[in-house]
């Protein structure tokens, strides 16, 4: 798909897709930004984006909403590293079916060593063990999964139900997993046929929300939507566990177009709007993921 020169902005997002708040209180660790959202509207334009998919995805961002994607210039774009995962060709290696027997080994391996893809040093499985009791009897998804490492982590955690959700159609073979895109999800919600979650987690895949790279719709506030759309999953007083990666100055943010945004907490605030951040952990992973434990406001 050819690029247009210019991509329209949609005002119907509201404050979500913005840099404004309504209120601010003081966070544990930075402000706590308050936005009112449309939940309605959310879940429309997370089944119906008013943003192209464009295949393959762009090596510059669009001129005209650069300075959306870099927050009015306080992330700025510092590199390119381009990747183009958007098509069903670029995924044909891809393992897109986890039978029973390899999940199972999923299962098995979290007993006696971390399984996380991201090789952080022992952090996740104690925060996750920590705070077991928004996992154990609980239902809870899991957005962006390329191995079910994840799932097997939380239901080996006791969770009663586990939803991926992702945008490739994925299986996994096991009784209490399902898996669904995120377009489904939002006319499931929008039927009302839809059960709110107690907890999501994702792990380095909101940072990628709009870039393009993965086939996703192009928009600045696409991870910012990302985190406003689980605000609306989440039954009130739900929690999420996010990974992003985070910069090391937490005053400094960037993106490196079209791979991944890092961020700082002039974009954090923006990203964890009506998100209590209840804890955060270093995962010490070589791609300097934090773990936020959130509970929705």
């Amino acid at each position: 798909m050819k690029l247009p020169s210019t991509i329209p902005s949609s005002p119907s997002c509201g404050k979500i897709c913005s840099y404004d708040w309504d209120s601010m209180e003081e966070g544990k660790y930075y402000p706590l930004l308050l936005k009112d959202v449309n939940c309605l509207n959310t879940f429309h334009r997370m089944a119906h984006s008013p943003y192209p998919v464009v295949i393959p995805p762009p090596r510059r961002p669009p001129p005209n909403l650069t300075q959306e994607f870099t927050v009015d210039g306080k992330c700025p774009i510092t590199r390119f590293w381009y990747f183009d995962e958007s098509s069903r060709r670029k995924r044909r290696f891809s393992q897109t079916h986890f039978n029973a027997k390899s999940f199972y080994k999923f299962l098995k391996d979290d007993s006696v060593r971390n399984i996380n893809i991201y090789g952080d040093k022992n952090v996740l499985k104690p925060a996750l063990i920590k705070y077991k009791h928004y996992i154990d009897g609980k239902r809870v998804a899991v957005i962006g999964t390329q191995k079910p490492w994840a799932e097997a982590m939380l239901l080996n955690l006791g969770a009663d139900i586990v939803t991926t959700i992702e945008y490739v159609n994925l299986m996994i073979d096991h009784q209490n997993i399902t898996t669904i895109t995120p377009y489904r999800v939002a006319e499931q919600f929008m039927s009302g046929q839809a059960v709110p979650f107690d907890t999501v987690f994702t792990y380095s895949s909101i940072e990628h929300s709009g870039l393009g790279r993965y086939g996703d719709p192009l928009s600045p506030f696409g991870d910012l939507e990302a985190s406003a759309q689980v605000w609306c999953m989440v039954k009130p007083g739900g929690h999420f566990i996010l990974a992003v990666p985070v910069s090391d100055d937490r005053h400094k943010c960037w993106v490196s177009w079209n791979s991944h945004r890092i961020y700082g907490s002039a974009r954090l605030q923006h990203l964890t709007a009506n998100w209590r951040v209840l804890e955060e952990l270093e995962a010490r992973d070589i791609s300097k993921h934090r773990i936020y434990v959130l509970e929705k406001v």
